[in-house]
């Protein structure tokens, strides 16, 4: 009782008050910036709150959680642009309602459900948090992948569409997810010799193409049609007595929904959302609204994404297992604090616990204050000129791919994809169950694959485990749902169906008798609310501030530009925000930036994909002038060694090694071994019974294989069990029997105590478990750690590389480093030079010895993705040949869409991101030429245009990369 006593005093402090307001508000921004993560600021927030107490770190942390997933639906509802992916969803209804003329009341539908699926969701973190928790861990790779084809099964039901049009889509995204490297077997596929494919199609960039550029380009050619009025009022927000009775039996079961989606690691409000929306869609008395504006969609979508956070905090709480990216940064902030999630720190540490529970609530609260009180700010985007407002809408949606992993490449894929999604909806296919597939294929195949691997090929438990069993049968109901639909709706009336189909191939921008066009009056009627006087004298001054903030430093440049670094320097990290080499990164971040050891910033840029080799390839393909280095752990040569890249250290310039940390080879605590050798001679007797977790060409492997290299034989069945935290899942689900883990990663498992250590792979005992022996001890030759090295791309001159080397020897001897390194169980250390040399040779000769891979041999899944996708689109083609009508579209009488318009856009968009891809000119002048010009070609180049069109056009580029750069510390092409 009394640590809730201080917590409540806590949080109702000023200090912890203006943290919630700040955190949430700034989440609230970032999320509605496509590009702009909610990963990405809690991830550069991190060091600064390694000085504050751990109480108040976690309620800024927490709050900008809480913000970031609930603004996405603000440029998802108003610009058909969703912020985070968990607003696909909500933009399928938000974005026709807005068209309707009716913004502030799609925005406040989603802010109450936002509102009450964090309250709800909060209530079970409160009081269930444990049991829900331990609970969750039984749910093996059989139950995930029976859940996901559930939700995939949804795509039938998802959109109005036909059945054949819905599954065509679905399994095109199946299909666009699977191109580069198999999270199942490592297999690089179907990149067909194109190395940036490795890394597949990111979700965001794909997400901004098909909807945001989709959409842009449809406006441009339809610029000339009116548009309706819009008048938002705070009156119109609030929830009637009837929207609260017709909806708050959807608002619960979409909440519900959201929770018990969060809880499941690894799954995500993208998916919580998608479940919440196809359940109200099938429970529905209206289902054919959906798509179309419909109330009950944006409520569903919006409970479900914002419950999935709390579900989200249950696992991260009551076990130390993240649900997500974000939770796995908080858990690092945890853990650099000293703490230890799990059932201990609710012993320990209570007030923490409770501190983590009420900010969740608070942040609820302040978010809702916040997103209500600017609403009606935020719906008159609506209202702002089309010339204007599209070219600037481009210019974050590329700002935003590029941010993502700072790859030109992203960028080119949201154009593609962009263009994709405007034939798909020419077609009448829709955009929903693409997305739906795109996201749930790759976490079908994961888990189907490590179900196979653990049964030895054998498909039966998907139907004798009663968990997956019951999502089967729940599949198998749902599957006739359309069908039923489909055969009620052609039975009662042909003419009906015949009218939808003409409604979706017209315009998606509607008429309104009540709008005006967007001509010069209509700028001019805009601006003179403004005032135009006063909005020339701020536009120019904010340009001339901008230019001199960004300029500042250019004369005291000159004055010694042969020294080294003249701008800041990019230290890439090939793995997400929050993960072990990210914390060992930001920890020399911060070191570097405090002490103030270099003259220009060191930025930290995340870059994750393909088990680390896409960073990697990133920094070798850089210019070798010192300003782009590589953070990386031994996986820059099990990479290379495993074949998913055809180089290692060689195509690099060693800086440094800084780090080392130890393996643990972990079982549940009731295992029947009670060491390492036992577990090998049990083994022995019973071949094939022993599942060993493990990322296939990862450390953790080759770790495994070098204890059967050192035992003389082959003992363990693997099964492909992806990371550390889904590792210990499935360990303490009894879904494998045995893995390794890092020693950080042991010791922050091992307070749930569930698990236990079998041996240590290092030449001594551990300080933080001096009774685990060595395997060395354990007769067991299998010595096998991981270093942090630090490379520079090669022909890096040796001056700059000695200077970025001395730097880091500074970092490692600073007490505050080696204390926070302690607390990660990463033993500080450093070498260069001739020994740095001798420790990466022995350790590519270490590796070169093993082999990785999987003995079970499993589905061809893209040929069979590629055969389905074929069948579905000849039925599509020859429906369309030999059965359908011909719509007549665009039959209202707006204006003929201006198609050569849109053409003439989409080249001075493809010209504009050549220009920064190749560095013609910097950023900011590169995007105010574009906006400037492509704004003036849709306005014909009107005179009166033109003035307001410059400023906007300086205002924004230069604007966008003072934000991106100086404040998010995110770099731009």
């Amino acid at each position: 009782m009394d640590a809730i006593q201080n917590t409540i005093i806590q949080l109702s402090s000023p200090l912890s008050l203006t943290l919630i307001v700040v955190g949430t508000s700034l989440g609230i921004f970032v999320g509605a910036i496509p590009g702009l993560t909610g990963a990405m600021l809690i991830a550069l927030t991190l060091p600064l709150t390694f000085t504050l107490d751990p109480q108040l770190a976690m309620t800024l942390l927490v709050s900008m959680y809480v913000g970031s997933i609930s603004g996405g639906l603000i440029t998802g509802t108003l610009l058909r642009m969703p912020g985070t992916p968990a607003s696909v969803m909500t933009t399928l209804d938000g974005y026709p309602m807005t068209q309707q003329g009716q913004p502030g009341r799609a925005l406040g539908l989603g802010i109450y459900a936002s509102l009450v699926g964090g309250l709800i969701s909060c209530v079970f973190l409160i009081s269930l948090s444990a049991p829900i928790a331990r609970w969750s861990t039984q749910l093996g790779p059989y139950e995930y992948f029976s859940l996901v084809m559930m939700a995939l099964v949804l795509i039938a039901t998802i959109d109005g569409a036909s059945l054949t049009r819905s599954l065509f889509s679905g399994t095109l995204g199946i299909l666009a997810a699977m191109p580069g490297i198999s999270a199942a077997t490592g297999e690089v596929r179907l990149t067909f010799g194109f190395t940036p494919l490795n890394a597949g199609f990111k979700l965001l960039p794909v997400l901004i193409g098909l909807f945001a550029i989709n959409q842009v380009l449809r406006d441009i050619a339809n610029i000339d049609q009116k548009v309706p009025r819009v008048s938002v009022t705070h009156r119109g927000l609030w929830l009637t007595f009837a929207d609260w009775k017709n909806q708050w039996v959807n608002m619960m079961r979409s909440s519900l929904i959201g929770t018990f989606i969060g809880i499941l690691p690894g799954i995500g409000a993208n998916i919580g959302s998608i479940a919440a929306y196809s359940a109200a869609r099938n429970s529905s008395k209206t289902p054919e609204q959906f798509g179309s504006g419909s109330a009950e969609g944006i409520i569903a979508s919006e409970a479900a994404n914002n419950a999935t956070v709390g579900g989200a905090l249950i696992p991260l709480v009551a076990m130390g297992i993240p649900g997500s990216v974000i939770d796995a940064i908080l858990l690092g902030a945890l853990v650099l604090h000293g703490l230890q999630p799990g059932p201990r720190l609710f012993s320990e540490h209570p007030e923490l616990v409770h501190t983590i529970m009420g900010t969740y609530f608070l942040a609820n609260v302040i978010m809702f204050a916040v997103m209500i009180a600017s609403v009606g700010f935020l719906a008159k985007l609506v209202r702002f000129p089309r010339p204007f407002l599209l070219p600037i809408i481009l210019t974050f949606c590329i700002a935003g791919a590029f941010a993502l992993s700072n790859r030109m490449f992203d960028v080119w894929v949201m154009l593609g994809f962009g263009l994709l999604g405007l034939v798909l909806e020419r077609n009448r296919i829709p955009l929903a169950p693409f997305v739906i597939g795109f996201v749930l294929g790759p976490i079908a195949e994961e888990n189907l694959s490590a179900g196979l691997m653990s049964s030895q090929g054998n498909w039966l438990p998907i139907v004798t485990r009663p968990i997956s069993l019951f999502f089967v049968v729940i599949s198998a109901l749902l599957l006739f749902v359309p069908l039923i639909r489909q055969f009620r709706k052609k039975r009662n009336s042909k003419q009906e169906t015949l009218k939808e189909n003409t409604a979706e191939e017209a315009s998606s921008i509607p008429e309104s008798e009540t709008g005006t066009e967007h001509g010069e009056h209509d700028s001019h009627s805009f601006w003179s609310r403004f005032g135009l006087p006063v909005w020339h004298t701020t536009a120019v001054l904010a340009i001339i501030g901008m230019l001199v903030f960004q300029y500042s430093g250019f004369f005291t440049n000159q004055q010694g530009l042969t020294q080294f670094p003249q701008r800041p320097i990019q230290a890439v990290v090939p793995f997400s925000a929050g993960g072990g080499t990210d914390l060992f990164a930001r920890i020399i971040q911060k070191s570097i930036t405090e002490d103030e050891l270099l003259k220009q910033p060191f930025v930290i840029i995340n870059q994750p994909g393909g088990s680390g080799t896409i960073g990697s390839r990133y920094v070798k393909q850089a210019r070798a002038d010192g300003y782009k280095i590589l953070c990386n752990h031994e996986g820059i040569i099990t990479s290379k060694y495993s074949g998913k890249v055809n180089f290692g250290p060689e195509a690099f310039e060693p800086i440094a090694q800084t780090g080392e940390i130890n393996l643990v080879v972990a079982v549940q605590k009731n295992a029947p071994y009670k060491d390492l050798a036992e577990l090998l001679q049990y083994a022995e007797k019973h071949p094939g019974e022993v599942q060993f977790g493990t990322n296939f060409g990862a450390l953790a492997h080759f770790a495994a294989k070098k204890i059967e290299q050192a035992a003389g034989g082959e003992y363990f069945n693997y099964v492909q069990s992806g990371d550390g935290q889904k590792r210990y899942t499935m360990l303490i689900g009894g879904h494998i029997n045995a893995t390794i883990f890092s020693l950080a990663e042991f010791l922050s498992y091992q307070g749930d105590g569930q698990i236990r250590a079998l041996a240590v792979l290092s030449d001594k005992r551990q300080s933080a478990l001096p009774d685990v022996a060595t395997a060395r001890e354990q007769q067991i030759d299998a010595v096998v750690g991981n270093s942090f090295y630090w490379w520079a791309p090669e022909g890096t001159p040796q001056e700059r590389i000695d200077l970025l080397a001395d730097v880091l020897e500074q970092t490692m001897q600073s007490d505050s480093v080696q204390n926070s390194l302690q607390a990660l169980s990463i033993e500080p250390v450093f070498y260069r030079g001739e020994k740095l040399d001798e420790n990466i040779s022995q350790s590519e000769k270490k590796f070169s010895e093993l082999v990785s891979g999987s003995t079970v041999h499993l589905p061809d899944f893209p040929f069979y993705i590629i055969i389905t996708t074929l069948l579905l689109l000849s039925m599509i083609v020859t429906q369309r040949i030999f059965f359908s009508q011909s719509p007549s579209a665009n039959s209202s009488s707006g204006s003929k869409p201006r198609i050569w318009l849109a053409v003439c856009c989409f080249a001075l968009l493809c010209g504009y991101v050549l220009v920064l891809e190749q560095g013609w000119l910097n950023y900011w002048l590169a995007t105010a030429l574009m906006i400037a010009v492509t704004g003036g070609t849709m306005a014909k180049w009107k005179p009166s245009y033109l003035p307001v069109l410059i400023e906007l056009a300086l205002l924004t580029g230069l604007g966008t990369e003072i934000v991106f750069t100086s404040v998010f510390s995110v770099v731009l092409p």
